[in-house]
């Protein structure tokens, strides 16, 4: 027979097998919300890291080929009326 395995702390984790149908349910919500909350602590670490980047290479002018930005040409766009129904 498998001999549980303890924690760090001492305590001996349950089996999900023999949780109730509440203790399912909460250690369900519990991983999700682990699960959630890395995801986004890991997109906000990825998105945080591009935007210094981005700021970094923008102030240092990293690529010397790009020149400031021109415009072109300008097309004025009329505005419609949220009543107009063409």
């Amino acid at each position: 027979m498998n001999t549980p395995v303890e924690d760090r702390e001492g305590r001996v984790p349950a089996r999900f097998e023999s949780l109730s149908a509440l203790g399912k349910a909460v250690y369900l919500a519990g991983a999700t919300a682990r699960t959630a909350a890395t995801v986004l602590e890991n997109a906000i670490d990825r998105a945080a890291g591009l935007v210094a980047n981005t700021e970094r290479a923008f102030r240092e002018g990293r690529d010397g080929s790009v020149e400031d930005a021109h415009v072109i040409t300008e097309h004025r766009r009329e505005r419609r009326h949220r009543d107009d129904p063409r």
